[in-house]
């Protein structure tokens, strides 16, 4: 393959210690000098930042490109690794080019560059039927990943991110991330632990069945068992005697896994009928619906209070599964994941002298929002206090 050098005219400043090129690339050819990192996932590691490319935005870039007078003033953001190397125009100056290995068919994974921002912007010029046309660009030069995903999420504070890349970037744990990101990023390493983890009774219960990054197989939604993480967190913390997350060591942490898989490998006990059923429609049962894994979230929270009540403190303590199994078996009967109807409690008639009606809600009726999510998990939780003899049965009413 026959050696090209693409000299791109740049400005060279020193920022915070860090040497940052402004200039113009021919837009033309980002493509061929600079890959696009999407995410991927390999088992339990998350790479990459960048979303899917959006067909519909590219086209609309490269019809503006085409229209008369246009001109793409943004800069393009790209990183390129040490084989690109500035040569000033003479000794000490600020103007030069940056030379950069251009093999046009080159495989893209072994381009020099990675574009930071502006994968749209790229295209759209890419795909337009001009045969030059110069892009803006700030360049960098660096080896490590995680210089670009810092840049990339700096850049992209302000803007509508998916899911997908706001948690991937949450847990990657070698970048600066603002307060918003990282109070995400607790919840979601354990959402990793449980579902791509180990476990020292054996294979996880939620292994593989949770929806995320790179995993889009998985049948139970990540935002639903981070939802579950956050809400049993004080309680786990408790148990394992520390008092805030940030205090965690890496053997703590495996603790407060362990016991998340112990409830959960009850659940899949004492529920081994309906968890048999689990499916991506949720046609056949709800126990893996966000209602009910949020309804979970409160009856593990309490039994685990339960647990701990005459347990000495500061110290450790780990609930057992046949704990937890002992405490759902109180209330199976109850429970209606799969068929049959929950019973609410009464809702007052709007006649004079009618009697209250019967608040039902068929197993499948639900719907994963807040008020839904409350309903049930407060009802959940009723069944248990009364079963436990906390509280007496007495008639709840809905308005």
């Amino acid at each position: 393959m026959q050696k090209i050098t693409l000299k791109i005219q740049v400005i060279k400043k020193i920022v915070n210690d860090v040497p940052v090129y402004c200039g113009w690339v021919e837009g033309k050819k980002v493509r061929d000098i600079a890959k696009i990192v999407h995410i991927t996932r390999e088992g339990k590691y998350i790479n990459g930042y960048q979303r899917s490319e959006l067909p519909k935005h590219i086209e609309s870039i490269k019809d503006y490109i085409e229209s008369p007078k246009s001109a793409i003033l943004a800069n393009l953001v790209i990183g390129f690794n040490k084989s690109v190397i500035f040569t000033p125009i003479e000794k000490g100056s600020e103007f030069g080019h940056l030379e950069v290995p251009y093999y046009p068919e080159m495989p893209s994974s072994e381009l020099p560059g990675a574009i930071v921002d502006g994968q749209q912007r790229s295209g759209g010029v890419k795909n337009s039927f001009h045969e030059s046309y110069p892009l803006p660009v700030s360049i960098f030069i660096s080896e490590d990943e995680n210089d670009y995903i810092q840049q990339f999420l700096i850049l992209n504070l302000g803007k509508p991110l998916t899911s997908v890349q706001l948690n991937a970037l949450a847990l990657n744990s070698d970048i600066y991330k603002p307060p918003a990101l990282a109070i995400k990023a607790f919840p979601l390493s354990i959402c990793q632990e449980l579902g791509f983890g180990d476990n020292a009774n054996g294979t996880p219960p939620l292994k593989g069945l949770i929806k995320s990054n790179g995993y889009p197989q998985g049948f139970i939604a990540e935002s639903s068992i981070t939802e579950f993480i956050t809400n049993v967190e004080r309680m786990v913390l408790k148990a394992i005697n520390v008092r805030v997350h940030q205090e965690l060591t890496k053997e703590n942490k495996k603790t407060f896994v362990h016991i998340l898989n112990n409830f959960w490998i009850a659940v899949t006990t004492v529920f081994e009928h309906e968890w048999a059923k689990i499916s991506k429609s949720m046609k056949d049962t709800y126990i893996i619906h966000g209602t009910s894994i949020f309804g979970f979230s409160f009856l593990c929270r309490h039994m685990l209070r339960v647990y701990l009540e005459d347990k000495p403190a500061n110290t450790t303590n780990i609930p057992p599964i046949s704990f937890f199994e002992k405490e759902l078996n109180q209330i199976k009967h109850l429970c209606h994941f799969s068929k049959g109807v929950w019973s609410f409690g009464l809702e007052r008639s709007d006649e004079e002298d009618a009697p209250d009606i019967k608040f039902y809600r068929r197993w499948n009726d639900f719907q994963n929002t807040t008020s839904e999510k409350q309903l049930f998990a407060g009802n959940l939780l009723k069944i248990y206090e009364f079963s436990k003899g906390f509280k007496s049965h007495h008639d709840v009413y809905f308005s």
